[in-house]
């Protein structure tokens, strides 16, 4: 039988391995400080961001004074710190392993959206809750005034949808929302940003009255479409549906001559396809046909059959879901599919870079050598100040200009069979471009085109902002 370690050895032990313990870890923080010094090894862009990340900050007396400087420098020492990335995904795997992905219950979160009025006229954001106080509690729950003027109703229809809703509700993790493998990011409705759209739009028409027609196409997030009702209620999201109807409805009275393509019930109908990426905040091609189905009713036009076009595809597309959640394993694991329709008449575009230089591109581009987080920029040579797309299939002087967003970049190659000119604009970046003065009304009438655009997200009708940056180029 073996005796028992004096105490005397024992206690020596215990004090050699805490000795040992304590240096191991100042070791390791000693060394953790030597590489975030290191500043070769800091990274300057972020792929999985898709952004150029904090720079260090410039030294003023003032900025010393006030304590921006050093605040700024811990900004810049966090947000660059070298091998950033791969150390947010491995504790993101790690905490997977044990079930913890660093979300918190979103029943914790008060930000509410403004109330919805029903629409029709124009509703002061100053007297909103006065005028319609039960709307946000009735139009989260499903009621929805619908204005007759909306150009698309396919709810009408005798026709049955798969309901593809999902059921849960979601966990915040970061910026967003995840369930499963699904992230959504939360619509809150701002009353001062929608009716800034809605005089947005009235202006733009009202410039181009007698020149060209005017069109509006509103775009629903994920959320708004794939997240059951009850779901949105409970994580304070505002519905959008009523939201959509509000602009549209409101418009529609304000300015009849504007054409307004609400897309909510038609993407709806849609819920169980593929329609809206899981891990990114952009909608797929696939939801861009549904809306340019739309569009063509309103317009006139014919729509192309889906199976007409070449279909290419391009996998491992993890968006900025993924980066906002501080990287959920989850989303990671199961990348969406980015996949593109070539148009029939064209697959050539080019744009102007920020040099001036002109580029000359392709309208669906091969992203296969792309990183993970780039894949989007597929369609429409991406977020440009100015891009053009000429079809030589046609001769008919038929144009149009789009003012978008990066929404709109997936709808683009359906309009292509469709003008012999194409002039897209993205409104955050246009002003930018000398050769028209940030001014719509110069193109338009330059180059004598028919129909301007709008192909935006929810999100740039509750943006005060943003309205304005396209209410900038009707001046």
């Amino acid at each position: 039988m073996r005796k028992p370690q004096s105490s005397k050895k024992r206690k020596q032990i215990h004090k050699t391995y805490l000795y040992l313990k304590k240096n191991v870890f100042f070791c390791v923080l000693f060394l953790i400080a030597i590489i975030g010094l290191l500043i070769p090894l800091r990274p300057k862009t972020s792929a999985v961001e898709n952004r150029t990340l904090t720079t260090f900050p410039k030294f003023s007396l003032s900025s010393l004074w006030n304590g921006e400087f050093f605040s700024g420098i811990s900004t810049w020492y966090s947000d660059t710190f070298p091998f950033r990335e791969a150390l947010l995904s491995a504790n993101s795997g790690f905490q997977s392993l044990y079930g913890i992905q660093g979300e918190q219950l979103i029943h914790n979160s008060n930000q509410t959206g403004d109330e919805i009025p029903e629409g029709g006229t124009l509703v002061p954001a100053e007297s909103s809750d006065e005028s319609t106080p039960d709307s946000a509690a009735e139009s989260t729950s499903g009621g929805v005034s619908e204005s007759t003027d909306t150009q698309t109703d396919t709810s009408q229809t005798d026709e049955t949808f798969e309901d593809g809703a999902i059921h849960d509700v979601p966990e915040m993790s970061g910026n967003v929302y995840v369930t499963g493998d699904t992230a959504f990011g939360i619509y809150y409705f701002n009353l001062e940003g929608a009716n800034d759209y809605i005089k947005m739009l009235d202006k733009a028409q009202k410039r181009l009255d007698g020149i060209a027609n005017v069109y509006d196409v509103l775009v629903p997030t994920s959320v708004g479409i794939c997240l059951d009702e009850n779901a949105q209620e409970k994580i304070h999201a505002s519905n959008q549906k009523d939201a959509i109807s509000y602009v549209t409805s409101t418009i529609n009275n304000m300015n009849s001559k504007v054409k307004t393509v609400d897309t909510f019930d038609t993407l709806k109908n849609h819920n169980s396809e593929y329609i809206y990426f899981r891990t990114d905040h952009h909608w797929t091609a696939l939801g861009a046909y549904y809306a340019y189905e739309d569009f063509c009713k309103a317009r006139g036009f014919t729509p192309t059959p889906l199976s007409d076009f070449e279909t290419v595809e391009y996998p491992n597309f993890v968006g900025t879901f993924y980066a906002s959640s501080n990287q959920v394993q989850a989303l990671k694991d199961n990348p969406d599919t980015v996949i593109g329709y070539i148009p029939k008449s064209t697959n050539d575009m080019f744009f102007i870079d920020s040099s001036g230089q002109r580029i000359d591109w392709r309208i669906v581009n091969d992203v296969s050598d792309y990183d993970s987080a780039a894949k989007y920029s597929a369609f429409a040579a991406a977020d440009q100040m100015y891009a053009q797309i000429d079809n030589p299939t046609l001769s008919d002087g038929s144009s149009c200009v789009v003012i978008k967003e990066s929404f709109g970049n997936a709808m683009i190659p359906f309009l292509v069979d469709h003008y012999q000119h194409i002039y897209i604009v993205d409104y955050r970046y246009f002003y930018k471009y000398p050769q028209y003065n940030n001014s719509i009304y110069q193109l338009v009438t330059e180059n004598d085109v028919d129909d301007v655009i709008f192909i935006n997200n929810v999100e740039a009708m509750s943006n005060s902002e943003k309205a304005a940056q396209m209410s900038a180029m009707f001046d």
